[in-house]
Order: C-alpha cells, then structure tokens, then sequence
C-alpha cells in the first residue's frame, strides 16, 4: 500500500497550540519537509521528536522535492510538510507539491490547526462572513489596487498580511479605495503580546499600533455610507479623551473619520465636551 503526504499546521506562536494528532504524525512521519529545516528543527525538538528526518522544501526547490516524496510514498512511508508557522500553501510553500503529488494519484491529507487568518478572524468581532485573503499584497501599483477594489466591489470582508513596518501605509491606501469601513490589525497571535488594534480605516486604532511583531489586517464588509451613518461621535471623541488627546487633535481625527471638515469638526468636539 502506498504511503500518505500530510500537510501538517503547525504552532504560529505560542507551542500549545499543536494537536496531539500533530504531534503523533510527526513522530511516525518517514519524511518531514520543512520550510526551513533549522527553525522546524527547534520545534520538532520542543515536541520531544528527537530524530526528525528533515528535508529543506520552499518557494524555490518545492517542486524538486516531488520525486523524493513520490520515492517514499512508493515504498509505503509517510511524508509529513509543514511551514515555519501555521498551516503549509497558506502564503507558504506547499500548493505546488500537493498538486504534483496528488496528479501522481497519492493520497494527501490535511491535518488542520493554527492559522493566523482564522485566528484574526477569530478575535476581530467585525462582519466577516463572507471574506476574501489576499495574503500579502503587492507593494504597490495597479495589481493592488485591483485587488482591493475587486474584493471590495463583491461584498467581501478583507484579510491581509502585513510587515508591521508597512501596515500604516497599507491603511492608508485601504481608506482610499475602501472608505471609512471598521478595520481590526491583529498582531502577535498566540503570543505573550497578542492584541486586537481597533478602528476605522481613516481614523486611529485602539489600542495605538505598535510596529513590532507579524500583523493581519481585516477589514469589515459593507457599504461604506453605512459605516459612517453607525459612528458615535461621542463615544469616537470620549475614547480620544481618555488617551489624554488634546481636543483639537481630537477634532483632527474626527474630521478624518467623518469626512467633514475641520471646523466642523472642531465645533462639534467642543460641543461635545463643553463640562471636560
């Protein structure tokens, strides 16, 4: 009987996350093909898998390793693939093999688990039945405003990955083409800095982003009139005042975020705080 290729998820931060069914295929695994062999080393050694059989598989030799699985499926072992972090051929190498693999006829399994996409959609509380990923974005030009604009048009919640570096620049150019749609940054899954960045595209998040650590952006479906028809300014402005923000800054962020102008804006906060 040939062997199985299974397509492992592993940990994207914090080690707890791996299943147990993870962990056995691991171990009972003839072949594991890593992304890079020296970070999956330190994992596999973490799980107690002592003498892990790794095999280098990424962007650029992930169709090379086909004839070295096909070889050991033959002979009826088991080949194991995972990436760095989270699941394989989610913005990580593995599509291309699977697809060479299972053309073979061989059977393939999913062996499911951490996922940064998921878990930001998890924690974001926005409407995101329906989303598109787009992974990482191209860095600029028409293929990415394309992108945006497309997904947007079909009624889709958005989810992005992002170096943090980039991430204000890449709000920046969602509130243009989006408008003024809820936008969650989540940073750091699973680990000890976890956080949900709250917000409205145009506007600032809460808590403050802070640059540091790996980032998903997801932003809400919707119409965009809409959103801004369910801001409370009130609650927008009490929310900058307990950040200890002056009220013209504040005025400042509101006009961003309600499309109006900057005296009006002005007038409005100080209406709003006449007793602060």
């Amino acid at each position: 009987m040939a062997g199985v290729l299974r397509i492992v998820a592993t940990p994207i931060g914090n080690l707890k996350d791996i299943s147990e069914r993870a962990k056995e295929i691991l171990a009972e695994s003839s072949l594991i093909l890593a992304e890079d062999t020296r970070h999956s080393g330190h994992l596999l050694a973490a799980l107690g898998i002592t003498k892990p059989r790794l095999v280098s598989c990424n962007q650029h030799n992930e169709l090379e390793r086909a004839p070295v699985v096909r070889e050991r499926l033959a002979l009826g072992e088991n080949v194991a693939l995972i990436s760095d972090a989270g699941a394989p051929a989610i913005s990580d190498p593995g599509g291309r093999l699977v697809d060479a693999i299972a053309k073979e006829g061989y059977r393939v399994e999913a062996i499911p688990g951490p996922s940064a996409v998921i878990a930001a959609l998890m924690g974001a509380g926005l409407h995101t039945h329906r989303y598109v990923f787009l992974g990482f974005l191209p860095k600029k030009g028409k293929e990415r405003t394309r992108l945006i604009e497309d997904a947007m048009r079909a009624g889709f919640a958005l989810v992005i990955y992002e170096a943090p570096k980039r991430v204000n620049d890449t709000l920046v150019d969602l509130h243009a083409l989006c408008g003024p749609r809820r936008v969650v940054v989540a940073r750091e899954l699973t680990k000890q800095f976890e956080t949900f960045h709250r917000g409205l595209l145009g506007g600032e998040l809460t808590p403050p982003f802070v640059a540091l650590g790996e980032a998903v952006i997801v932003v809400e479906a919707g119409d965009a009139a809409k959103a801004l028809a369910e801001i409370d300014p009130l609650e927008r402005i009490q929310t900058y005042f307990a950040q200890g923000l002056s009220k013209k800054e504040i005025a400042k962020r509101i006009a961003r975020e309600l499309r109006m102008s900057g005296a009006d804006a002005y007038k409005l906060v100080l209406s709003l705080t006449a007793n602060k």
